[in-house]
């Protein structure tokens, strides 16, 4: 028999039975698709993801006598899987009902070439079919109750007879046409007059039972083709080889047999056997492929009717029917069902095929001794006949069901009713949804799709304590991962974390290749403290997950969580080519722990993509945060994205730490107003952090050497530490006298500070390299500082005092001095990075004392800080001011405002430039607004007076002067206001000389 043996028909015969023998390959994918996902394919693992704010280092900085570290806090996520509710898909309906149509389609057109009687039975059994649709429940408008099955059976049965008694010269092709063509307009019919949310759906749930019985007949039908296909396997001769013979056949039979005898055993928990078995469901796929060419032999042994316009068709319509029958039960996850479907299976095969084994020897025996091709006349017996072989076979499943209480009707019960559950789910009518599954419960109260359900149904009500009594019930039968996550859920939000903890242990046991399961039970690990079983479980999660950035991800946060287990660089985690949000910010957020990678971080890719108003999930608020925190690069871009994703309502929760992180990029963009603005916002906002927000806006306006601002801001708190940060504030703003008591409080728990209290108040001398260092910085009146500075040992410390007794020379406009402390100084390579900046700061402080243009220049170009490099283009710019090269000094001067535009002293500067150059309106804008934190410097008081002077604003101008009085003693305020009121008898002068 000819493999392909549809290549000699016709033209039409041939392309429609390809078609059909396609539509059949689709459906065995499906099948094994749906097959393979099990429960997947209704219930999905979600991902939880919860913040962990971890402490860390936001900014350093120092003055080489104190380090100043200003605290914060990265953000890692940690993430569980989640088991989803039980979902309904209505496409997979529509996608099944879909097949059956197609599947009618052939099966109608060849029961019109049957004979009379049997088209009289096959027509009989299709319209009861029909009326186990239930076509009532679709609420047709005046097709109510059983008008639409009339209309539908009268429509189906005059097509199919006038094909059968009128017009059998048809051939089969048109007829397939004709009756797809007719199911086609019904089911759009239908579909559009249906007042159901999901007519399809509806249909396929109450006409299941149709299915099922067509489906398990032809499982029966075709129970016996893997033993028919052993017999032309041992009987057929191969490139002229002897066949394999009787003792082949009996054996690999036997071996069949046995495996089915093993299925029965374990299915009916006759045995507890761990033995290898064939699936049933294998078996199905086997011995339909096989019935294709066994189903074809068959009729043309028997004479019966003829294969090309009956049996192909019919066969391939059963088979199509089936397998997509089967598919839809894997893809409902309806296990009731899978278990009727693979007892029927084994039940009709192990019957059948004993039978069928019976058959051959009894009927061919001493043609198989003979070796001769048996499979020729396999279906023309001489004694016991085929036909009484299927009935053996019905009596015999009939026996295998009543041994099992008729279990598998029960539970095909309980499948309808579990369709019927997922009806009304979908409709959201969870009442009756609830009524169905119980019902199904009572068929087979252990069946896991049913409680489930239900389980599902109390979560989303809210009824935890339901719920998990559902949940544990899913678990006596068949035990799915997704039901042990499910009910350690249920314990986690009713606080009962151990009990979480040893359903998962039990669920890692039952399945210890999980991935899911294994990644949650190290989250509650790593909550619990024990680091050694967290990192155990969720590094071979992240080799058996399906989604294994979770686990990674989860990975590198507990090594952020436990920096001090990474010893060695085997334990570093390896950085994996991951696009997963919560991974990038988890490596971000231990870079910031570790605080040792200094390499450039990279910008979320995804900021690329986002539209304007989607909000941020959980993994992208934290990479977005963990970058502006550790990215030491300017950029604008991120401020906009920032900016944009703070003010969206949908990221209400995340305001404050959007605002923070606003905050800390404005600052590196150079932006300290801004920065300054947003953390007073978030103290006002957040009244129990707002103390941790002051002290970093504190110790940024320190940095900026904003010192009567900075304790200003810090006046707000009360801790010691607040107390320690304003007292030096004070103190480097020259105010002692405030700044004593402040120290006192400081020093009470700490002896060192309480030393350096007692050396600047001149309690003690100092003694230590700080104390003396600190001494000469902070005590200017003492005019035999110089003399200690002398004494200083260590080159940092000696080198940093150095600085300030320069700065004093200078300003006292003594560079020979200057020069000497200069010469003194410690040679650069005994320095530290920052105080080789600073002594390069101090040496062009005094080439610009000395108005050295070429010297400056030479300065100007060594190593420095970005914390110095504003002074140094100040510096630059006032060389450059002093040879009257006017252009290069506004450019120095731009730079120098550009890092520090709050600085007084480089803001004074470059007034006094625009004032000279007519650029008074950009030169009263930078010094309004440097005047907001600087409200007290005399300079810059002075300096906005004569500015709004200058754009006639007398008002603001008086303002300013009033301001200046109380900043300023009496004889220099007396000074200024001569100057003043020259100047405004000027303009007035001015004034009248226009009016006239």
């Amino acid at each position: 028999m000819s493999l392909i043996f549809w290549k000699h028909w016709s033209r039409s015969y041939r392309l429609t039975y390809l078609f059909s023998l396609i539509l059949f390959v689709v459906s065995l994918g499906a099948f094994a698709f749906a097959w393979w996902r099990g429960l997947g394919n209704v219930v999905r693992w979600d991902v939880l993801s919860e913040l962990v704010g971890l402490p860390i280092t936001l900014h350093t900085f120092t003055d080489g006598l104190l380090d100043y570290v200003i605290p914060g806090k990265a953000y890692a996520v940690s993430e569980q899987f989640v088991a989803s509710g039980m979902q309904v898909h209505p496409a997979v309906a529509t996608v099944l009902l879909a097949g059956v149509g197609a599947a009618f389609a052939l099966l109608l057109s060849a029961i019109t070439a049957f004979n009379r009687v049997a088209y009289l039975a096959a027509m009989t059994v299709f319209v009861a079919c029909l009326s186990l649709f239930r076509f009532d429940t679709l609420e047709i408008t005046g097709l109510g109750g059983q008008y639409l099955f009339l209309v539908l059976t009268f429509g189906f049965v005059s097509v199919s007879y006038y094909f059968h008694a009128f017009r059998s010269d048809i051939g089969l092709p048109i007829r397939l046409a004709v009756f797809s063509g007719f199911i086609l307009v019904v089911a759009v019919a239908l579909g559009a007059l249906a007042r159901v949310p999901f007519p399809a759906l509806t249909m396929v749930s109450y006409g299941l039972p149709v299915l099922l019985l067509l489906s398990v007949g032809f499982i029966f039908f075709i129970a016996f083709e893997i033993v028919a296909a052993l017999v032309w396997l041992t009987s057929a001769n191969r490139l002229g080889s002897r066949p394999l013979g009787l003792r082949n056949f009996i054996f690999i039979s036997i071996l069949y047999l046995v495996n089915l005898t093993l299925i029965y055993l374990k299915n009916t928990k006759s045995v507890d056997w761990d033995v290898l078995t064939i699936s049933p469901f294998l078996i199905y796929l086997v011995s339909a492929g096989l019935g294709i060419w066994g189903f074809k032999q068959l009729t043309d042994q028997r004479d019966a009717e003829p294969f090309q316009d009956v049996g192909a068709y019919l066969y391939i319509g059963l088979a199509l029917l089936t397998t997509l029958t089967i598919s839809y039960v894997f893809a409902t996850a309806n296990d009731p069902l899978i278990e009727v479907f693979e007892d029927s299976i084994t039940y009709s095969h192990f019957v059948m095929g004993g039978l069928f084994v019976a058959y051959v020897l009894i009927n061919f025996l001493p043609l198989f001794r003979q070796n001769l091709p048996v499979y020729r006349v396999l279906y023309k017996p001489r004694t016991l006949q085929l036909p009484l072989v299927r009935l053996l076979g019905v009596v015999g499943v009939v026996f295998l069901l009543y041994g099992q209480n008729f279990l598998p009707v029960k539970q095909a019960t309980a499948g309808y009713y579990n369709g019927l559950g997922d009806l009304y789910t979908a409709t959201g009518e969870t009442q009756s949804a609830s009524a169905f599954y119980q019902l199904a419960l009572e068929q087979e109260y252990q069946n896991h799709k049913s409680n489930y359900a239900l389980a599902s149904l109390a979560v989303q009500a809210s009824d935890l304590t339901t719920a998990s009594g559902y949940f544990q019930r899913a678990l006596l039968k068949q035990p799915s991962p997704q039901a042990y996550a499910g009910l350690s859920s249920m314990y986690l939000q009713t606080n009962l974390l151990f009990e979480g903890i040893k359903v998962l242990q039990r669920g890692i046991w039952a399945f210890p290749k999980n991935g899911e399961l294994r990644n949650n039970l190290g989250y509650l690990y790593s909550k619990t403290g024990l680091a050694d079983s967290a990192y155990f479980y969720l590094e071979t999660a992240s080799r058996l997950a399906s989604q294994h950035e979770v686990p990674t991800s989860n990975l590198v946060a507990f090594w952020a969580k436990h920096p001090e287990l990474l010893t060695n660089a085997s334990s570093t985690p390896k950085p994996g080519n991951f696009s997963y949000e919560s991974y990038r910010a988890n490596t971000l957020a231990l870079r910031m722990v570790q605080g040792t990678d200094t390499t450039l971080a990279t910008s979320p890719d995804w900021r690329r993509n986002t539209k304007p108003d989607e909000p941020l999930n959980t993994g992208r608020f934290a990479e977005l945060y963990n970058y502006a925190l550790v990215t030491g690069t300017a950029d604008s871009a991120l401020t906009s994205t920032l900016k944009r994703q703070s003010l969206n309502p949908a990221n209400q929760a995340l305001t404050d730490d959007l605002l923070l992180a606003r905050a800390v990029t404005d600052y590196r963009n150079h932006h300290p107003a801004d920065a300054f603005a947003l953390l007073s916002q978030l103290g006002e906002n957040d009244n129990r952090s707002s103390s941790i927000y002051r002290t970093t806006a504190g110790l940024w306006l320190m940095e900026q050497g904003l010192y009567p601002k900075a304790a200003e801001t810090l006046a707000s708190n009360s801790d010691t530490l607040s107390a320690y940060y304003r007292a030096i504030a004070l103190t480097k703003a020259g105010d002692f006298v405030e700044a004593q008591s402040l120290w006192e409080l400081a020093g009470k728990n700490d002896p060192a500070v309480l030393q350096v209290k007692q050396v600047l108040y001149n309690e003690k001398k100092p003694v230590s390299d700080l104390e003396k260092a600190f001494y000469v910085v902070y005590r200017p009146d003492d005019a035999n500082r110089g003399a200690i500075w002398e004494t200083i040992q260590n080159p940092n410390l000696k080198t940093v005092a150095g600085a300030s007794l320069i700065e004093q020379y200078i300003a006292t406009r003594q560079p020979f001095y200057a020069q000497m402390i200069l010469s003194q100084m410690a040679p650069p390579e005994k320095l530290s990075l920052f105080t080789r900046s600073l002594e390069n700061l101090s040496a062009l402080r005094i080439t610009v004392a000395k108005k050295n243009l070429k010297a400056a220049q030479v300065f100007a170009a060594k190593v420095f800080l970005p914390q110095h490099e504003a002074e140094r283009n100040a510096l630059l710019g006032q060389a450059y001011e002093q040879s009257r090269q006017l252009a290069p000094a506004r450019q120095a001067y731009d730079r120098a405002l550009q890092l520090a535009p709050l600085n007084a002293d480089i803001v004074v500067r470059a007034a006094q430039l625009d004032r000279q150059q007519g650029r008074t309106k950009q030169a009263y804008q930078r010094t309004l607004n440097a005047l907001a934190v600087n409200e007290t410097n005399v300079d810059l008081l002075k300096m906005y007076t004569l500015l709004c002077l200058d754009l006639s604003l007398s008002d603001y101008a008086k303002d300013a002067l009033t301001q200046l009085q109380t900043a300023t003693n009496p004889a220099d305020y007396q000074a200024f206001l001569t100057a003043y009121q020259q100047k405004v008898a000027l303009l007035e002068k001015q004034r009248q000389k226009f009016l006239q």
